[in-house]
């Protein structure tokens, strides 16, 4: 070969090499923009590799197509090289939002969210044509339907997941498959025994009812808080021997009654029927969230979400007397309207529209939780009082991470007031 014919070669070789590298870089920024989101300590997932390989593929095939049925392949790898360079930086722009606290109100929000997207990258392929106007429209057209066409064919069969992730239960060498049968099977036992152990409560004394439910199964986090804030609670209030526990945890699937919807309708219903007109109920629920949902997430165990109506009707057929209903999760300041009533105090961790933090495998608490229960309820028993302290913390902390504030939500009945106020005075006067 002549050395003419070598540097023909060489220079014929470059545009593909930039194409391949752009493609690369869009991969590369998607993963260290997860590490900066969701932290370091991860792994890159091979199903992820995988994924994003063939889906890189089949865009490539899909522009290559698509060029081929308006004649123009000369642009293949151009075309390849700047729609990933432009995903690139869209994909960054989302990834910058989602970690300053936006959020997708559902799958659906998502999915519209990833075809707008779309329109900048066909408008730049349709822009490299560059042909009259009368060929311009065809090739426009004809590109248009081949390009999106490969990008819905992405989207159903090629989604790119476990990317990079952190390590949960199932990636521990310890994990052992949730028996689903026994599960089931353990449910009233489990149910039995922390229904049984609730002690009445003295008639004419304010006492203190707890229910403490942790609702997603992968993350250590929401069993960890159950945990924790029932002992807060017994300490502050003496609710030890009138406490319910109900959690879904890979980890330890028997170690609670599952936090499904039917356990939690029992469990309510048992307090409703021992509580006197004095006594107040104190809920916590921890999970994940979306607008009126609340996640139940246990995905062995077939668990539903729990909506906000489903909740209410619940708390109504229950017959529950005074309430402090502390919802921690993200958009849980949805639930409000729809549960709140003259003699229940309503806390959420966020509004209605924005997000909560600290949701992570092996953490101890979320930053709510920390804030509320750690930090404030310890400090000042009076949950009004004490949800002041807990906002300014986590509003304090957000700005610290240059987040999207979460603006956690407290809504106070007319009548609850006066009846924390006798529970806190006797509390104070026992010595408590």
């Amino acid at each position: 070969m002549t050395t003419e014919a070598t540097t023909e070669s060489r220079i014929s070789a470059r545009p593909a090499l930039v194409a391949l590298a752009a493609v690369l870089l869009y991969w590369v920024a998607d993963i260290l923009a997860q590490m900066g989101h969701y932290g370091p300590g991860g792994e890159i997932g091979v199903w992820g590799i995988q994924s994003a390989l063939a889906q890189s593929a089949v865009i490539t095939v899909g522009l290559f197509l698509g060029l081929v049925v308006v004649r123009r392949v000369d642009l293949v790898f151009r075309s390849i090289t700047l729609v990933f360079l432009l995903g690139t930086c869209l994909n960054l722009l989302v990834w910058s939002w989602i970690s300053r606290g936006g959020s997708f109100a559902s799958p659906e929000g998502w999915r519209a969210l990833q075809n707008l997207l779309l329109l900048p990258q066909l408008a730049l392929l349709v822009w490299l044509l560059r042909a009259p106007l009368r060929r311009w429209v065809v090739s426009g057209v004809a590109m248009a339907v081949v390009f999106l066409g490969t990008q819905e064919l992405v989207a159903r069969h090629f989604p790119v997941e476990g990317l990079y992730y952190l390590p949960d239960d199932v990636a521990d060498g310890d994990y052992q498959p949730v028996d689903v049968e026994a599960l089931y099977a353990a449910q009233d036992r489990l149910m039995t025994r922390q229904l049984s152990g609730i002690a009445p409560g003295t008639p004419g004394t304010p006492e203190v009812f707890g229910l403490f439910l942790g609702g997603t199964s992968n993350q250590s986090v929401f069993l960890t808080e159950v945990e924790s804030v029932s002992g807060i609670l017994d300490d502050l209030y003496g609710s030890g021997s009138r406490s319910i526990r109900l959690a879904n945890s890979n980890r330890h699937p028997n170690r609670y009654p599952l936090a499904n919807r039917a356990n939690l309708d029992r469990a309510l219903a048992e307090i409703g029927k021992l509580q006197g007109p004095e006594d107040v109920a104190f809920l916590f629920l921890t999970s994940h969230g979306k607008e009126d949902t609340f996640s139940l997430d246990f995905y062995e165990a077939g668990t539903t979400d729990l909506t906000a109506a489903e909740f209410a009707a619940m708390l109504e057929r229950s017959g529950i007397g005074p309430a402090v209903i502390v919802v921690s999760a993200c958009h849980s300041g949805s639930f409000v309207d729809d549960i709140e009533a003259p003699d229940r105090l309503i806390i959420t961790a966020a509004r209605a529209d924005r997000t909560s933090f600290g949701c992570r495998d092996g953490a101890e608490w979320t930053e709510f939780g920390q804030s509320f229960f750690d930090l404030a309820l310890r400090a000042e028993p009076d949950p009004r009082k004490a949800f002041a302290v807990a906002a300014a913390d986590v509003e304090r902390k957000e700005k610290a991470d240059d987040l999207k504030q979460s603006l956690p939500q407290m809504s106070e009945g007319a009548e609850i007031g006066a009846v924390l106020d006798r529970l806190l005075a006797l509390r104070s006067a026992s010595g408590g």
